[in-house]
């Protein structure tokens, strides 16, 4: 009934699969189908033959490999549809047990007298289609679980494969995914390893920028609801395994171990678990569907409509030929493209960007600016102060204005017409050095108007200083009035020098200071001496007496050069020299200013050469067999890096008796002798056996060893004997029997021969006798009874 059982379940597990299959899972749309290329990593260690869960005695490995065959086969059939290879889906297979192998292939290997699965590529990404799906379908048919789950190697297989895809210049729209098939914790033996669990999420970590990654757990700790630890205590198996499932999958892309997984992504369901059969091809069916599901996101027309915006707000500035161009470009963009189609959306960007570039604007008018310019060249510019602004704003034209700078081209016409209208007539007349240096500009002299004689700019010949300014025969001082008329017309206004005397000690000359060089710590004042007429000589000098300044020993400065003693350790300060606030000269170096030194806040440096054993200095605790270890101090009591071994600190083991099978030494072979057992050390968990110390189990004995039948009395005609068995090591006896008495021989011999005689006769009469089946049943009745027998053990084998 089993088998049937058996039978009619599979029929309907069938039967639900493509009922709840959507109609258009296999359905191709050639345009949009997203080529998909899909990692398949699969468990298959030694807890895959077990059933799911106690509810469900289905098998995790047919579960396995019914889900993946079927995942093979709605590919296959979607593959087939399609006739462009790069547009294909690919499937690529990794198991994991065990130790890793570079070799593509399904291998085992031995190891202490057990085999293992290697963890290893099955299948390099592979096109499965109608016609060669039976290929990829062999490869997981061939899997036979046994050995461990080291879910981080197979991560890491997983990564070369993504990233071996993501570098194929054919699959540069497709779509990665990685699918992560397990059945229970991640191990290298049989418990939950953190080391494991942390290096596959690090390696999924890298897939996640390149790839989706799905998880399916199918045993009974499986809870995609658990997310992490809660409360107090340890964590339970439950939450590690369901944490380290989050971490792997994409719902935590930037998950660094299972106990910390980072922000979730928004609205994310990657991790899925199954507690049956039935749960697993439900949550089968809905992946399938929905990869083939998935269609080509849209081009990116972002750059498009960032490049619309800059197209001018009014075109009617711009040439109609130029316009035109850009009107052309806009009507060539097509907005239902897909991301296949991004280099022509792009090409549509570099259109516009072009077109916009080549905008011309119309030119500006300059109707006003030629009239302007006109007006000037009818001017004779000898007869003004200052021509050169009308010339220069002639010069400022430039002629190669647009529309949009006509303010620019009206400003020229405006800034030619105000020059012109700023023009001063004026008479010229010229200045006159008369051996003096520099120049000055010529006076701006108005016809008929009141003319003051400006202070004289020329540098007076050697020697010499201004005396006046010389107009034909009169000397004019400075601030004179005199009126100019046309007949002063090119007149020169000529300087006239004196010579002069520096007979003048004046610190200070028109409100300017005379100083030469400033008194110093040690030196006075010097001072130029200067003429009556204010000119201070260059070369001649005075001192100014008592000036010098004297040292002021109050500068403090940190430096080697100003150090008197430094502070030999951490509790003695460095003593510096004061320095001069003026002239940084040192107290060192003056016989006078020996006290003149000051204490720095700085003390020596720290000299850890103290090895004290005390708690606060405690680097590393001693252990059975390294003795404690401390770190170094400063007589002040710091604390530093280095640190040494406290000889003689070890604690030793302690050694103490733990009846446990794991650490039988030997068990006894009879009754005299105990099981001895290995000490085991009550710190560290080390056993005695490397000193070859172990105790006896007083409790415990071996079996007794039975010796052959041994006669303790001979039997006769009138007594009966006894008989005995004993262990062949203590001697205890074990069994006892009597044995019969003999019978009487001679009195009954003759009876016995004539009795014998008929009997013989007798049956050689039986032997002839035919037809006679009664002593038959029994070998009969045995024989079917073993038929029956056989046929249950081989039923039984058959249901299994």
């Amino acid at each position: 009934m089993k088998i049937y059982k058996k039978v009619i379940a599979c029929i309907l597990t069938l039967m639900m699969f493509f009922a709840q299959m959507p109609v258009n899972v296999f359905a191709a749309n050639q345009k949009n189908n997203i080529p998909l290329d899909i990692v398949l990593v699969l468990d298959v260690s030694g807890s895959m033959e077990d059933p799911i869960t106690s509810n469900d005695t289905t098998k995790r490995i047919t579960i396995l490999k019914n889900s993946i065959n079927q995942f093979i086969d709605a590919f296959a059939q979607n593959n087939s549809k399609i006739n462009q290879a790069n547009k294909q889906s690919r499937i690529s297979i990794i198991k994991f047990s065990g130790d890793k192998s570079d070799k593509v292939g399904n291998d085992t290997y031995t190891e202490n007298g057990y085999r293992y699965n290697y963890t290893q590529i099955m299948s390099d990404f592979f096109t499965a289609t109608n016609e060669n799906k039976a290929k990829l379908e062999d490869v997981v048919n061939s899997i036979s679980p046994v050995g461990a789950t080291r879910s981080d190697y197979a991560m890491e297989l997983a990564l070369e494969q993504i990233k071996q895809s993501k570098n194929d210049e054919s699959r540069k729209y497709a779509k990665r995914v990685v699918f992560f098939v397990t059945d229970g914790q991640p191990t290298t033996l049989n418990n939950f390893d953190d080391d494991v669990a942390n290096k596959a999420i690090t390696a999924s970590e890298e897939i996640k920028k390149d790839a989706e990654v799905y998880t399916f757990g199918m045993f009974s700790l499986t809870d995609p609801s658990i997310t992490g630890h809660v409360g107090s205590g340890t964590w339970s198996d439950a939450e590690k395994f369901n944490a380290y499932m989050h971490g792997v999958s994409s719902n935590y892309p930037a998950a660094q171990s299972y106990k910390n997984l980072g922000t979730r992504a928004e609205n994310s369901a990657y991790y899925m678990g199954a507690k049956s059969s039935n749960e697993a091809t439900a949550i089968f069916d809905s992946v399938i569907a929905k990869l083939l599901s998935m269609t080509y996101a849209g081009a990116d027309y972002t750059k498009v409509t960032e490049a619309k915006k800059r197209i001018p707000s009014d075109l009617t500035l711009y040439t109609d030929e130029t316009v035109q161009a850009l009107e052309d470009a806009l009507k060539d963009v097509k907005y239902d493209l897909d991301i296949t189609q991004q280099d022509t959306v792009d090409g549509y960007v570099d259109a516009i960007n072009k077109a916009i570039a080549q905008l011309k604007y119309k030119v500006a008018d300059y109707t006003e600016v030629d009239k302007a310019i006109e007006k000037a060249n009818k001017l004779n510019k000898d007869n003004y102060e200052d021509f050169s602004k009308v010339e220069d704003a002639i010069k400022t034209v430039v002629r190669s204005k647009n529309i949009t700078e006509q303010d620019e081209v009206d400003a020229m016409a405006k800034a030619i017409n105000d020059a012109i209208d700023a023009l001063v007539f004026q008479l010229k007349i010229k200045y006159n050095s008369n051996g003096g240096t520099g120049t000055m500009t010529n006076p701006a002299i108005e016809l008929d108007k009141e003319f003051t004689f400006p202070k004289c700019e020329y540098v007076a010949p050697n020697g010499k200083h201004f005396k006046g300014w010389q107009v034909d025969s009169t000397i004019y001082k400075v601030g004179d009035p005199r009126v100019f008329t046309k007949d002063d017309q090119n007149k020169e206004i000529k300087a006239v020098w004196e010579e002069h005397t520096f007979d003048q000690k004046l610190k200070e000359v028109n409100g300017v200071s005379t100083l030469k060089d400033k008194a110093t710590c040690t030196t006075n004042a010097i001072y130029y001496k200067s003429c009556t007429c204010g000119q201070v000589s260059t070369t001649e000098t005075f001192e100014d007496k008592d000036t010098k300044l004297g040292h002021e020993y109050t500068k403090q400065i940190k430096d080697e050069k100003y150090l008197k003693s430094q502070g030999s350790n951490c509790q003695e300060h460095d003593a510096y020299w004061y320095v001069c606030s003026r002239c940084d000269a040192s107290a060192k170096d003056d016989e006078n200013a020996q006290d003149k030194y000051y204490e720095s806040a700085e003390v020596g440096n720290y000299v850890y050469d103290q090895e004290v054993e005390s708690s606060e200095y405690l680097a590393t605790p001693a252990t059975c067999m390294t003795p404690a270890r401390y770190y170094k101090s400063c007589i002040c009591g710091a604390k530093g890096t280095e640190a040494f071994a406290a000889t003689g600190t070890h604690l030793g083991h302690a050694y103490i008796e733990v009846k446990n099978p794991q650490f039988l030494r030997e068990k006894a072979t009879n009754c005299k002798e105990h099981d001895t057992y290995w000490y085991v050390c009550s710190r560290c968990g080390k056993t005695s056996k490397t000193i070859n110390k172990y105790y006896e189990d007083k409790d415990s004995k071996g079996e007794h060893i039975s010796s052959d039948w041994i006669i303790d009395q001979q039997p006769t005609v009138a007594k009966e004997g006894s008989k005995h068995k004993e262990c062949t090591v203590c001697k205890e006896v074990l069994e006892t029997e009597k044995i019969a008495k003999l019978e009487n021989v001679k009195t009954e011999t003759k009876k016995e021969e004539t009795a014998s005689k008929k009997e013989t006769k007798v049956e050689s009469k039986k032997a002839v006798t035919t037809g006679d089946n009664t002593n038959s049943i029994v070998p009969m009745a045995l024989l079917g009874i073993s038929l029956l027998g056989i046929y249950i053990i081989v039923m039984k084998k058959y249901v299994r």
